[in-house]
């Protein structure tokens, strides 16, 4: 016969296998849990992330049918659609022509960029800031920088003496802060474009390219009746008609998907001259909000 004692050691030995068994089991369902959950987050993931390129694929199929058609506020891709149910998900497209913006790269354009930024209520001097960041010199201009101020400042970038490649690259260039950035950067493109597009360029960029109040208002105006052909715009302008446009080259497109609480963004720069099939030759992630709009 066991000895009392020895039926308590058992038993606490039962007890304590038990216990054992019951946090592994515990463990193992919580891991099973962690572990389906994230694969359901992958799969959403991936399914946003198919949802946001077709809606670049949908854009560009969009932008090919538009033809040789003026770019104007009215034309069909350049209206808002919303938010569209497609596949697992959801996804919203928006399309901006980039000669709504002016062009920071253009040579024709150079001499608009001091008077844009005055005109928004920035220091002129960043055009030279600017200018020096792309130019393939190390010789700063009056009121730029070059390789060896930009290394006496923390961060210690130096500028690439090439194009800029998005947007947001302008905050790194001198008396760029977020302000500046934030005010510029809805009226300016890194896209090669040459000419302003007057049926949707802003009051800003309008009167930048052209200097003169009392055309930008007449443009404006004629604008609202009906889209302005290149006949309106040589009749309305005459000595700066070669720095305007009604077809652009270029065109940033955004898509926003969602899939459960997943969401992914993209921006996209798509070349689509009339006649030509859409290319992308720029594409940057983007981060929405949690409320499922990007921030801009």
């Amino acid at each position: 016969m066991s000895r009392p004692g020895e039926r308590g050691v058992a038993l606490l030995a039962a007890v304590t296998a038990l216990a054992v068994m019951t946090a592994l089991a515990v463990g193992l369902a919580h891991t099973t849990v962690v572990d389906q959950h994230l694969a359901r987050n992958a799969r959403a993931a991936l399914q946003a992330d198919a949802l946001a390129r077709s809606g670049v694929a949908v854009a560009a199929v969009v932008l090919e049918e538009t033809g040789d058609t003026p770019d104007t506020l009215r034309a069909p891709w350049a209206q808002d659609a919303g938010r569209q149910p497609l596949g697992a998900g959801w996804v919203e497209v928006g399309i901006e022509d980039e000669a709504r913006r002016l062009a920071l790269g253009a040579p024709e354009l150079a001499d608009c960029v001091p008077r844009l930024l005055a005109i928004l209520g920035l220091d002129p001097g960043i055009a030279d800031a600017l200018a020096d960041w792309t130019d393939a010199d190390d010789e700063p201009r009056p009121h730029g920088a070059e390789r060896g101020w930009y290394l006496g400042q923390p961060g210690r970038r130096v500028p690439p003496n090439a194009p800029f490649t998005s947007p947001a690259e302008l905050g790194l260039v001198r008396g760029v802060d977020e302000r500046a950035l934030a005010r510029l950067a809805p009226h300016v493109t890194v896209a090669p474009e040459h000419a302003v597009n007057p049926n949707t360029a802003s009051r800003e960029v309008l009167l930048a390219v052209l200097g003169d109040a009392g055309v930008v208002e007449r443009i404006l105006s004629a604008r609202a009746d009906r889209p302005l052909a290149e006949a309106d715009v040589t009749a309305l302008v005459s000595d700066e008609g070669a720095r305007l446009t009604t077809r652009g080259q270029y065109y940033r497109v955004r898509a926003l998907a969602g899939v459960d609480a997943l969401r992914r963004g993209v921006e996209a720069t798509l070349a689509a001259p009339a006649g030509v099939e859409p290319a992308i030759v720029a594409w940057r992630p983007f981060v929405p909000r949690a409320s499922g709009t990007d921030a801009r």
